[in-house]
This record gives C-alpha cells, sequence and structure tokens, in this order.
C-alpha cells in the first residue's frame, strides 16, 4: 500500500511561504497532497516595509510574524506548520547575527537532526527548498536552510544517521 501523498517545503523565516511557491502548495492541496511547512526561525528580524502596518504597544515583531505566518499558511493551505525553533539570524554582520541562538549559528548536525525527524514523521515525496545559488539575497538564514535541506534530504534515507528520528524514509524528488 502506498504512503499518502505528501508534499513539504523548508523556508526560512514566516513570510517566505508567501513568496516563494504559494501557488504549487495551494494546487498540490487542491488535489488532495498533505502539505507541510517547515520554518526554521521566527522571523524577528525582519522589516516592517508597509507604513500601514503599525505593532501595537507591547507587540514584538516575532509575535505579529507568528500570527501572519499562521494566517497565511492557512490560506496558501498547508496541513501542518512545523516551527523548527531557531532565532532569525539577521543580516551578515549584524548584531543579531552574532546571537549563538541564530539559525546561522547552529550546528549543523543539530539543525539536520530536527528537519531529519519532521521529514521521517511527515514521509513526504516531495522536498522543496531554496536553490543553490542564491546570489540576489544571501540572507544567512536563507543559505542555511538550503544547507540542511540538502543535507536532511540524504540523511532521512539513511538509517544509521539520526536512529532516534525514527524509521528512515528516502524522499524521491528534491526541488
Amino acid at each position: 500500500m502506498a504512503e499518502p501523498l505528501c508534499l513539504m517545503t523548508v523556508h526560512a523565516h514566516p513570510d517566505d511561504e508567501s513568496s516563494k511557491g504559494p501557488s504549487t502548495v495551494a494546487r498540490y492541496r487542491s488535489q488532495g497532497v498533505h502539505t507541510v511547512l517547515v520554518c526554521c526561525t521566527g522571523g524577528e528580524e525582519g522589516e516592517i516595509h508597509n507604513p500601514a502596518v503599525v505593532l501595537a504597544e507591547g507587540e514584538d515583531l516575532g509575535a505579529r510574524r507568528a500570527k501572519e505566518l499562521a494566517d497565511a499558511a492557512a490560506v496558501i493551505g498547508y496541513d501542518e506548520v512545523v516551527m523548527l525553533g531557531y532565532r532569525d539570524s539577521g543580516m551578515p554582520d549584524s548584531e543579531a547575527n552574532a546571537m549563538p541562538e541564530a539559525f546561522a549559528n547552529a550546528p549543523l548536525d543539530e539543525a539536520v537532526g530536527r528537519l531529519v525527524a519532521h521529514i521521517r514523521r511527515t514521509r513526504p515525496q516531495v522536498l522543496v527548498c531554496y536553490p543553490d545559488k542564491q546570489h540576489e539575497y544571501p540572507h544567512p538564514d536563507h543559505l542555511r536552510a538550503h544547507e540542511i535541506a540538502y543535507v536532511a534530504f540524504d540523511a532521512a534515507a539513511d538509517p544509521t544517521l539520526y536512529p532516534e528520528a525514527g524509521e528512515a524514509h528516502e524522499i524521491a524528488k528534491l526541488y
């Protein structure tokens, strides 16, 4: 018996799901494919470019982006949103980029292990992540999301790696 169809996307921050492939996810969801969004950070270092959007008194950007992520995921049609739990790294040479809890500074093995656990749990046939070449916007978190997705793609299929993360699973396609 074949496993249910599943598509997993890996994004760096809340809002990336809305600008990178939402119509593809919506299409496959409308065809009954289980859709999973993995968001690596909380987006705490993002910027608000729309002057009509103002944070409420005491509201932080991470909380706002969490709400916006939930709303966007519902509109796009994601069945599941998984937060990997890292802090936004900010741009290169920023204060945030030097923080030990920043995604760009997370140990590779740890970040890959977190993603492998979700791959093995949801068992996608397709994994979508950022491309190799990111010359136009080389954000540290986008680069790291690409790196962990590529490593996790192979690691999830190897039963000797991350045995605590569940039964090995080979993903058919990586885009």
